[in-house]
């Protein structure tokens, strides 16, 4: 009997299992949305994606602001390769979070802009002089001034640019916010310098006033909202776009020009 009570202590002291369950919160599995890999944590161990990722905003977009000018990051060649082989499955996955292997929409542009206008000045177009017999002369000057203050602040006329672009594409297409089409702005103003830089090849034209430039941009647009019930509205949709978008663009330095003739000089 003793030996038989010491062992029911010890039974109960050492080895009885309890009835009482402890509920054990397990951290939440995420998907990546670039490579669908499960995981746990705050990025992906596979391709580095972030797990939360948030719609683009102004917020977002003035944070990303600077790095985007400053930061030499990965993700061009891949960024150009997408652009030009599936620019809607791309820009659709970009702004639906897949951003990881994207090179920035800001320094895109920049960066098309900037290779298209150096390769350029290998090939100038001589400026034409003015003819003897010219009657207005105050409307020519009034265009050479409103060029060479383009020529000097071209970066930023194009950064300005990705603004006034995506204001029509917003109005027009209401599929985004206006922040991701500014997003979309950019990519097509930075990828279509990039495909004009061949036609320098042909004809050096500055970049403002390169057709092909504006054809690619209506193509893009085309491509990214096009509609299969009604192609032909979505073309005519695209192109007005890029028309309106001209207009703002040039309004801009001609501006420019009036206030520094009305309050600098």
């Amino acid at each position: 009997m003793k030996i038989h009570a010491s062992l029911s202590g010890f039974w109960k002291k050492y080895c009885h299992l309890s009835t009482k369950f402890t509920t054990v919160n397990l951290p939440a599995m995420n998907t990546c949305l670039n490579c669908d890999l499960t995981y746990n944590g705050d990025f992906c161990p596979s391709c580095g994606q972030k797990a939360t990722t948030h719609r683009i905003n102004w917020r977002s977009f003035i944070l990303q602001l600077p790095q985007s000018l400053f930061n030499i990051e990965k993700g061009f060649w891949y960024t150009f390769k997408e652009l030009t082989l599936a620019p809607r499955k791309a820009l659709d996955g970009y702004l639906a979070g897949k951003r990881v292997n994207f090179f920035p929409p800001i320094q895109y542009a920049i960066l098309g802009v900037s290779l298209y206008s150096v390769l350029q000045e290998f090939w100038p177009i001589p400026f034409p002089e003015l003819p003897e017999d010219i009657q207005d002369v105050q409307t020519y000057n009034m265009g050479y001034e409103i060029g060479r203050l383009i020529r000097g602040k071209l970066k930023f006329f194009w950064l300005m640019g990705i603004v006034l672009f995506a204001m029509p594409s917003w109005l027009i297409f209401r599929k985004y916010n206006f922040t991701e089409h500014m997003v979309l702005s950019a990519y097509i103003i930075g990828h279509t310098a990039f495909l004009g830089v061949f036609s320098l090849l042909i004809y050096a034209l500055p970049i403002m006033v390169n057709p092909l430039i504006y054809l690619l941009m209506g193509a893009y647009y085309f491509f990214l909202f096009r509609l299969p019930v009604n192609s032909l509205g979505t073309l005519a949709s695209s192109f007005s776009v890029v028309l309106l978008g001209f207009v703002l663009f040039f309004m801009m330095p001609l501006f420019a020009y009036w206030y520094q003739l009305l309050f600098v000089l």
